[in-house]
């Protein structure tokens, strides 16, 4: 098992967690367990994802797994709502680990564990965070982070074909404006993936014919946002 080092994973905790994210997920968090992480995105009230990542059912809550650049915006964001319910919701300082078994299925063959105090020295899981970063290009999945937090409808980075939107799991923050452009076909901008030599392309910015680079990975290629 070894870190992670992009991640940071939230603990909300109380009774009716799942609940409560029911109203703010793109998931359906009825459907969260602690077998398999599940895919999700939390948007804005204009419907623009603010983090992507994965939810799985941790100490008697749910733990969110999102971007290490958005973990405090997701709490500050969050935390209006939280106050009227009867959860906590916190940063946990500790790791997300990754290894071929642990805890939880987090994509296809790559499992992970949650660890609650970051081990010192930290070790770094180059070779398997690589070949993680890979299969989600392979995957499209767009894990947000703070270079393109508010800026594009789930539809946008391909979040529903990655199995992260529920449109039938009823109201979420966002979900008017999401289910418009999915039922109205007003999506003008789709994810693909491309490939690159020398320097990475800057996350946030454009390259060649694309809009918005999203993630890469250290073989080359990225996914990006590109008009269509």
């Amino acid at each position: 098992m070894q870190d992670w080092p992009d991640v940071t994973w939230l603990q909300l905790t109380g009774p009716g967690a799942e609940d409560f994210l029911q109203g703010y997920l793109t998931c359906d968090c009825r459907r969260i367990n602690a077998r398999q992480a599940t895919p999700m995105a939390l948007c804005t009230l204009k419907g623009r994802v603010l983090a992507s990542g994965w939810a799985i059912a941790h100490d008697n809550g749910v733990a969110l797994i999102v971007h290490a650049s958005l973990a405090e915006r997701v709490i500050a964001f969050l935390k209006p709502y939280v106050t009227f319910s009867k959860c906590n919701l916190s940063i946990v300082d500790g790791a997300v680990q990754v290894a071929t078994s642990g805890q939880f299925l987090l994509h296809e063959d790559i499992h992970a564990t949650l660890v609650p105090e970051r081990p010192t020295p930290a070790t770094t899981a180059t070779d398997l965070c690589a070949k993680l970063q890979s299969k989600l290009i392979d995957a499209r999945f767009a894990f947000v982070s703070a270079p393109v937090s508010e800026t594009f409808l789930p539809q946008m980075l391909g979040l529903d074909a990655a199995g992260a939107v529920d449109f039938d799991k009823g109201c979420y923050l966002g979900q008017e404006i999401v289910a418009r452009a999915q039922h109205r076909g007003e999506v003008k901008r789709r994810l693909t993936t491309f490939t690159f030599t020398g320097p990475a392309p800057v996350i946030g910015e454009g390259y060649e014919q694309h809009d918005c680079v999203v993630s890469v990975s250290q073989d080359g290629r990225g996914l990006a946002v590109t008009r269509v």
